[in-house]
């Protein structure tokens, strides 16, 4: 008996160009080598364009994944080793997926095939070096970084406030020349650096720096109010600090690499450094172990003495350490909701304490700021504007139909809309397994006449209708997330409704954590004008 087998077949391809093996190629020969050492049942198609092997967040890759799991398939064909990864622990942790669940690997380029021990052995050591080029290649990009970051040029980005960056030119060792950015002072903007480095130093605080900023109208570089973690950017930022001798011993202490010669440190200049901090966290600057900083005599002056630099450093750490702890009892219900209609600031609880018991309100977080200065709406009473919210959500449904009606429009609008969506995803997926089909066959016709004259237009009607099959992946792409996007906003409407339903029925039983929740879930925003608040809820706003 022939045995029959489920081939899958994972091509990629890193950037949507004409260089390269194109996906459709790749799955051609795929198709051919299977078919000439299996008899196929079937064939699973797995494409991604447009991802680098060495990001295993791929759609097809990871669903893939998944499938060998539910073993769909008897055999993983790709066109060349790296397109399934580019890095070792990553692949060896699919061939533990594919071995584990009893599906061969073949790889048509290398002509590797898990069934052989020496295919096996041959695909790792070729994976380990596809690795170690990686590795070689994104090292040299470091090192280069790091001997531009040694010479005290600036390397990009943004500008440090007091500073611009500006071009010149210099001489290489070839006598060729050449074109260098430094930092350029701004004289208004270093001015106000020296006027918060005195203040702190005045203060011992940021929270009153930051009060002292705001009751000035003091602005940021990018014109938005100082808050605290911009101006602890500000001060312990070494750039501002002249390098002198002072300043090499406290670097030598922390053990930084100083990259200049400790003469360098005569106090004319300021420095650079470099791997600060950790460039891998998206939207977080987390500032790495000084041990790991990289400290250079810069192009530009120093601005502040290094003594009230190194102090000022001193200062902040011994502050975090006896910052205080958020208040965590059971007051604030609406704490997270709140908002200043005077200036859109959060407002927080404040606590109070007095014979007789704790009292709480709450306070506009910009008025307690700028001493009040900037906003002076009136203050909240929390016990009182906690029962209101609660007592008023309480009874919404029993006094507002108009809300679970609305609710109920949108449930059936919704309904109406997603048997659009998949008429229409009916409609585009028949047309794309039309064009795949002709692609196919010209495809075929193409490997049997690969000189001939007609096989110029065969390559045209093929990228034609590869455009065409990309156009309609990507309106089906658009229709999944709208259909999604559907789907979630019933399950919402839904869970909305069973959530009132349930506040209303259990509030007076609730814990005070469960009563924030239910709350979080059901309003999206409370408004404090300095008289009435104002219930911003899914379809319903109501006034108090």
């Amino acid at each position: 008996m022939v045995n029959l087998y489920k081939v899958a077949i994972y091509s990629r391809k890193s950037r949507l160009t004409e260089k390269g093996e194109s996906i459709q190629n790749q799955i051609a020969e795929c198709k051919q080598h299977a078919n000439r050492k299996f008899k196929v049942s079937e064939f699973i198609i797995y494409e991604d364009e447009g991802y680098s092997g060495g990001n295993t967040d791929r759609p097809k890759y990871q669903l893939m994944l998944e499938d060998a799991k539910k073993k769909r398939f008897d055999i993983l064909i790709c066109y060349r080793l790296d397109r399934i990864s580019r890095n070792i622990s990553h692949f060896s942790s699919t061939m533990d997926l594919l071995e584990n669940n009893d599906i061969a690997f073949v790889s048509v380029k290398e002509e590797f095939d898990t069934s052989s021990p020496m295919g096996r052995a041959m695909m790792y050591i070729a994976s380990v070096f596809a690795q170690l080029e990686r590795e070689t290649i994104a090292e040299r990009i470091k090192d280069n970084m790091l001997a531009l970051a040694r010479t005290g040029r600036w390397l990009g980005g943004q500008t440090p406030t007091g500073f611009e960056s500006k071009p010149i030119s210099y001489l290489d060792e070839n006598m060729n020349k050449r074109k260098m950015f430094i930092l350029s002072p701004v004289e208004r903007e270093l001015k106000l650096v020296k006027q918060l480095y005195s203040k702190y130093i005045e203060f011992d605080s940021l929270s009153k720096l930051e009060s002292w900023a705001l009751e000035r109208h003091i602005k940021t570089k990018n014109n938005k109010d100082f808050d605290k973690s911009a101006l602890k950017l500000i001060l312990t930022n070494p750039v501002y600090a002249i390098a002198d001798e002072l300043l090499y011993e406290y670097f030598e202490k922390n053990n930084c690499d100083i990259a200049s010669p400790k003469k360098d440190f005569d106090g004319n200049y300021g420095v650079m450094v470099f791997n600060k901090n950790d460039q891998t966290k998206k939207n977080k600057i987390i500032k790495k172990d000084m041990s790991e900083w990289i400290v250079a005599i810069a192009k530009h002056e120093g601005t502040v003495f290094s003594k009230d630099w190194i102090k000022i450093q001193n200062m902040i750490k011994k502050n975090s350490k006896k910052a205080p702890r958020i208040n965590t009892g059971e007051v604030g219900l609406i704490t997270p909701l709140l908002r200043c209609k005077h200036c859109g600031s959060k407002m927080r609880i404040s606590i109070y304490r007095r014979k007789g018991g704790t009292y709480y309100y709450y306070r506009c977080l910009m008025k307690e700021r700028s001493k009040g200065t900037r906003c002076d709406v009136a203050n909240l009473s929390g016990p009182l504007a906690d029962e209101l919210v609660v007592n008023e959500i309480k009874d919404i449904r029993l006094r507002e139909e108009s809300l679970l009606k609305k609710l109920n429009e949108d449930k059936q609008i919704n309904s109406k809309l997603a048997k659009q969506q998949k008429s229409k995803e009916n409609t585009l997926k028949k047309e794309l397994k039309s064009y795949k089909d002709s692609i196919n066959s010209l495809t075929l016709q193409l490997s049997y006449n690969p000189t001939s004259i007609a096989a110029k237009y065969i390559v045209n009607q093929i990228e034609e209708f590869d455009q065409k099959i990309n156009k309609i992946k990507q309106e089906l792409e658009a229709l999944k997330e709208d259909k999604e996007s559907t789907l979630i906003e019933k399950m919402n409407i839904d869970g909305y409704i069973d959530l009132l339903k349930n506040f209303s029925s259990n509030i007076d039983i609730l814990t005070f954590e469960e009563k924030k929740r239910y709350l979080k879930e059901l309003v999206d925003t409370i408004i404090w004008d300095g008289e009435k608040l104002e219930i911003i809820m899914m379809g319903y706003n109501n006034v108090m």
